[in-house]
């Protein structure tokens, strides 16, 4: 079990959350609707929006920010302040549309047509055109012809979903005054923004970046990165001070880097409220990167007009001159700051963090040094999220290796019920936890700091009520729980991995209350003011809290290694089930389990395992390759094992088809030597869930040490009624010398035991010399006469690039990387010269918006529960072949529309499946014609 982590005080205290008591609204790096004075004559009345304070104690100076009232010890709430809804009013607002622009560089909206549509007033004493001479020209008539080739070959390469194009120090009037330009698409118009060029005070910011990436790559944490990153920017750019800012999972945030210069005050580990940065404004966090205030006191420029020719404000969440709120700029001079600048760090295309920069003078950062920074914090980015997977992988690690000692608890426990102790031991290594309680097949197992099995059924019941079949995290039980969960035990937060629903069967586990001192940023409790808006907080000295209910957070990393113990789990709860099931369940309880859960999760898994193994021995040498041919032919007969258990079809199932499967999992290979005499045996569910396994390690034994091998032989397997039910005999002839094994190995065990225990049938077996035999009396099978040997089925010949040439570009649309790059690997065997991977229907869509023909595609059915009709139609529309790719191929008729049109191959599926696709269904366009091979 777990200690307390090093450095928080334990102890007992109790704290409220204090609502509506202080509570503030929110803003964002684009706050334009806010209630309160004005507090300088520079911005035109009357305001078209209503006006809200923020705090600027945060991070995110250079905007207005948000405040709620964090949890305080023993406070009393002030009465009469701030109300609830006015704080949601606050994060409801628009706060995109401000309609003014700074003073260090010039605005114009303009159509695709080159038409200035809106002008910043400030254009005159920028460029030295007047906007009211702007408004309505073509920017062509008012530009010098070197400048507008130069803007025009710019905005043609500009693909729907550019971050925008950058110019540096462009000579825009031919008369050696330079600008800065930046340039931004919003739907049909063009943002257009000049900065006078300034003297850098970095001469090559670009190349100060390049220096500090060796840093970044050697940093061996996230600690050390963010101490690099907060010295790189204060260098790069000069202010007194530069926080790295932190999201929590909540959206609050803490400080976990900061430089400093001069007498600046450190923020260093103080935390801020969620509010602080509302939904709308985290997603305008994620659009524009990089935002500045040069001068909290510099005059701020009206569009004109004001709004679109439909009558809409001007949007401008793109702009980087965009000007900020009068509120939260006498915020900055509360605090005693004049200038400051926010970089937004997304890691994986989520907001991590910020870098957010304070100076206590008026500081001007131009643009191609702000650039350099912005790329300083992708690369930043990159490395977190690079240190983050690899956490995340030591615990998936970790996970398997439990996977596979749990796995053999469950193989070789004799018991109706594997050792629940063994499996809490085997969680223990995965997951720093404080107590581990699981419910199987009714036993109830805990350990540790952990509930009572009634309160256990509790959370159990809880969880499932509100629609969780999946992981179920929380760091606040008493919060996420209220009310299925006594408190005053000490426990803190759990993991929940459901099992069973309605058995309520699962594993929870638990963590620990921990008490500790949060620093807050100044005290977050606010005033109303009589006209009803609320006031800006003057003080930001450090406010404690003491914060109890809360455990340590689960990681991503430990709920990505939840989702694979939860397949070990899966496997104990399926043994479980099967008892019961035979003893008191109906057989759809036991397809709830077995479909909705093992099928989606277990056929991830071998997709991605023989993905891995295909991509990896790739260019290999012959025995490398050989030997990975053979786990991914073995890895196939696992999952074919495992279909069976998954089989949703009620129907009975021919035998001499089941051993047929079986041989042909092994590529083909002695089919031809498999003779069936007597009659035909149908099997019910329950017995072809039994005899699958059975066969499976009858059939492997054969290939790799009998008649199947490759050393010759035939099989023969005779079919016979036999004392109401069925003889099968197993005679193998013509291979290696036979010898009695000395021990008796797992496989041989599983046969020997299936057949008396699970069909309740009789087994004999022998090891002559001249070739192994088995008999196997089966009681309750029926019988039907075979008149004449089935049909052979067409057997496709093995896929080469001279049989199949793919030209062009081909799209793998896949969210699992390993299962993309190794499909695109296959594409390029076959002939692809280009293959664009598209994780989503829209990445996938936009590469479709490119232009550049696709002459075939693979497409994911399932994108992270997302369905990839929408590319699969745009495919169909422009007569692109494609196959869909699913873990479960639904049956004919069980899905309409253009999928149900669509031809489909089973998960995991090999270059050769793609090959025998594209031969059987688009042979007339991708065979190489026998003509062709012989001229080339």
């Amino acid at each position: 079990m777990r200690k307390p982590p090093h450095g928080l005080r334990v102890r007992s205290c109790r704290w409220t959350h204090a609502t509506p008591n202080g509570v503030s609204c929110a803003s964002t790096s684009q706050p334009d609707q806010l209630t309160g004075p004005v507090p300088t004559a520079s911005w035109p009345r009357p305001m078209p929006f209503s006006i809200c304070s923020t705090r600027s104690g945060s991070p995110f100076l250079k905007d207005a920010m948000a405040e709620s009232t964090p949890p305080m010890t023993e406070a009393e709430a002030p009465q009469g302040t701030v109300t609830q809804e006015m704080v949601d009013a606050c994060a409801q607002e628009q706060i995109q549309f401000l309609g003014h622009v700074q003073d260090f560089g010039c605005l114009l909206v303009v159509t695709t047509q080159w038409v200035v549509r809106n002008a910043s007033a400030n254009c005159g004493s920028t460029l030295g055109l007047e906007p009211e001479a702007l408004v309505a020209q073509r920017l062509t008539d008012v530009l010098p012809a070197s400048t507008m080739h130069t803007l025009r070959g710019k905005v043609q390469v500009m693909g729907r979903n550019d971050q925008g194009i950058r110019l540096f120090g462009l000579d825009v009037f031919e008369d050696g005054r330079r600008f800065d330009i930046a340039i931004h698409r919003d739907g049909p118009v063009f943002l257009v923004e000049f900065e006078r060029k300034q003297p850098d005070r970095v001469r090559d910011p670009g190349a100060v970046v390049q220096a500090l990436i060796p840093r970044l790559t050697r940093a061996v944490d996230h600690e050390e990165l963010c101490t690099i990153a907060a010295d790189a920017v204060w260098a790069l750019t000069g202010f007194d001070r530069v926080m790295v800012y932190r999201f929590e999972s909540d959206f609050s945030g803490v400080v976990v880097g900061e430089t400093l210069s001069g007498g600046a005050d450190s923020y260093m580990g103080h935390r801020f409220p969620a509010s602080d940065i509302p939904p709308q404004a985290r997603a305008l966090y994620k659009r524009n990167l990089i935002r500045i205030i040069a001068d909290v006191d510099a005059p701020v420029h009206p569009i004109v007009p004001p709004h679109t020719p439909d009558g809409a404000p001007t949007d401008l969440s793109l702009s980087i001159t965009r000007a900020v709120s009068p509120i939260h700029l006498q915020y900055l001079r509360n605090m005693g700051v004049r200038a400051s600048m926010s970089v937004s760090i997304l890691v994986e295309g989520e907001l991590w963090g910020m870098l957010a920069c304070h100076r206590e003078q008026p500081h001007y950062v131009d643009y191609e040094t702000r650039s350099a920074i912005e790329l300083f914090a992708q690369l930043l980015a990159y490395e977190l999220g690079l240190r983050t997977r690899r956490d995340e992988s030591r615990l998936s690690a970790a996970a398997l290796e439990a996977h596979d000692q749990i796995s053999i608890m469950f193989e070789s426990s004799a018991a109706a019920l594997p050792d629940l102790a063994g499996v809490s031991q085997e969680i223990e290594r995965v997951f720093d936890v404080d107590g581990i309680a699981m419910m199987m097949g009714g036993h109830y197992h805990a350990t540790g700091l952990a509930p009572s099995r009634d309160e256990f059924g509790a959370l159990m019941h809880h969880v499932a009520r509100n629609g969780t079949s999946r992981v179920f995290n929380t760091d606040n039980l008493g919060r996420a729980c209220a009310g299925a969960f006594p408190s005053g035990q000490g426990i803190g937060g759990m993991l929940a991995i459901p099992i069973h629903s309605r058995r309520g069967d699962g594993v929870i586990l638990f963590r620990r209350e921990l008490t500790r001192d949060l620093i807050w940023a100044g005290p977050p409790s606010k005033e109303r003011l009589p006209d009803g808006r609320l006031s800006p907080r003057a003080s930001f000295s450090t406010w404690r809290e003491e914060r109890r209910g809360f455990s340590e957070s689960w990681t991503a990393g430990e709920l990505a290694a939840s989702e694979v113990l939860r397949v070990s789990l899966l496997e104990i709860t399926l043994r479980l089930s099967t008892d019961l099931d035979r003893r008191r369940t109906s057989h759809s309880e036991r397809q709830e389990i077995v479909i909705a859960e093992l099928t989606h999760r277990l056929r991830n898994v071998y997709s991605t395992v023989s993905a891995a193994i295909e991509g990896g021995a790739d260019g290999a040498e012959p025995a490398v390759q050989a030997y990975a041919a053979e786990a991914r032919s073995r890895l196939a007969a696992m999952k074919r094992a495992s279909d069976v258990l998954t089989d949703r079809s009620r129907d009975s199932t021919s035998l001499r088809q089941l051993i047929r499967d079986e041989v042909r999992a092994y590529g083909g290979r002695g089919e031809e030597r498999v003779e069936f005499v007597g009659g035909e045996a149908m099997l019910s569910p329950r017995q072809r869930s039994a005899l699958t396994l059975v066969i499976h390690e009858l059939t492997t034994n054969a290939v790799k040490y009998g008649a199947l091998g490759p050393a010759g032989g035939r099989l023969e397997v005779r079919i016979t009624a036999r004392d109401n039910g069925v003889e099968l005999h197993w005679r193998e002839r013509g291979g290696p010398v036979v010898t009695t094994p000395q021990r008796v190995g797992f496989g041989s065990a599983l046969v020997q035991h299936t057949i008396p225990q699970e069909l309740g049938g009789t087994i004999e077996t022998s090891f002559a010399p001249d070739g192994f035999e088995m008999s196997m009396h089966i009681p309750g099978l029926s019988m039907r006469r075979v008149d004449q040997a089935p049909a052979a089925q067409s057997q496709i010949a093995p896929v080469t690039a001279d049989d199949i040439r793919i030209s062009g570009r081909a799209l793998v649309v896949e969210d699992n990387m390993i299962i993309a790059m190794n499909a695109a690997q296959s594409l390029r065997r076959l002939g692809a010269e280009d293959v664009v991977i598209a994780g989503s229907s829209e990445a996938a869509l936009s590469a479709l918006d490119e232009g550049i023909p696709v002459s075939f595609a693979v497409l994911d059915q399932d994108l992270n529960g997302l369905s990839s009709e929408p590319v699969a139609i745009r495919l169909e529309s422009a007569d692109v072949p494609f196959v869909v790719a699913s873990g479960l191929v639904p049956d004919p008729g069980e899905i309409g529309g253009v999928l149900g049109r669509a031809v489909w191959i089973e998960k995991p599926y090999s270059s050769e499946a793609i090959g025998q696709a594209l031969r059987r269904h688009f042979g007339d366009r991708f065979i190489v014609k026998e003509q062709a091979k012989r001229g080339h």
